[in-house]
């Protein structure tokens, strides 16, 4: 159904001219000319200016609208939905923004899902970094360094078991001392680890 740009106006609750300012961005792709005149689609637009209007506090939304922001848009022929875009891979930036450049229009995501996207990812990055200033949260590099630092402390304690007890063991008969013996210096060494 196509309504005049001052009927979407009423229809949403706006003014005339913040319908045609949308209608330069928001909602271009909704504009049909007819005998000469611009009207606009009016599913199109709703849908087209509910998944790219910023909401703001004092804003009435209906439940019918939020569902329509959360919803991709209809293709051109009834029935066949518009494509999602696939899952982006974990790329550099230069690399996301020249996938992101080069998808088709009817496939990057509406304005409040990439702004939703953003906030996300900036509220993970500083719940991250105030746990790196508590010191709950390690660089992995350290832990690879204070793994390795501690696996050559323990090959540097256990080698040197046989040349300390290498002239006690041939002296002694029995096994079971020479077991002790070998358990006793095995442990010493873990528990001098266990400490360091």
């Amino acid at each position: 159904m196509l309504v005049s740009f001052s009927d979407f106006a009423r229809l949403k609750g706006v003014s005339a001219p913040a319908v045609t300012n949308a209608v330069k961005s928001r909602i271009k792709d909704a504009v049909v000319e007819t005998n000469g005149k611009r009207l606009l689609d009016r599913e199109r637009a709703l849908a087209l200016w509910d998944r790219n209007t910023k909401r703001n506090g004092s804003e009435r939304v209906s439940a019918k609208a939020r569902h329509r922001d959360r919803r991709e848009l209809a293709a051109d022929q009834p029935g066949e939905p518009v494509p999602v875009a696939a899952v982006v891979p974990k790329v550099s930036g230069e690399q996301l923004k020249r996938l992101i450049m080069g998808l088709p229009e009817d496939q990057i995501p509406g304005l409040d899902v990439s702004r939703e996207r953003r906030e996300h990812y900036n509220a993970e990055i500083a719940r991250l970094d105030a746990l790196a200033k508590r010191r709950e949260l390690v660089p992995a590099s350290d832990v690879q360094q204070e793994a390795a630092r501690l696996a050559k402390q323990v090959r540097d304690l256990l080698l040197t078991i046989p040349s300390r007890n290498a002239a006690r063991v041939a002296t002694m008969q029995d096994q079971e001392q020479i077991r002790t013996l070998l358990e006793h210096e095995i442990n010493t060494a873990l528990r001098g680890l266990a400490n360091a």
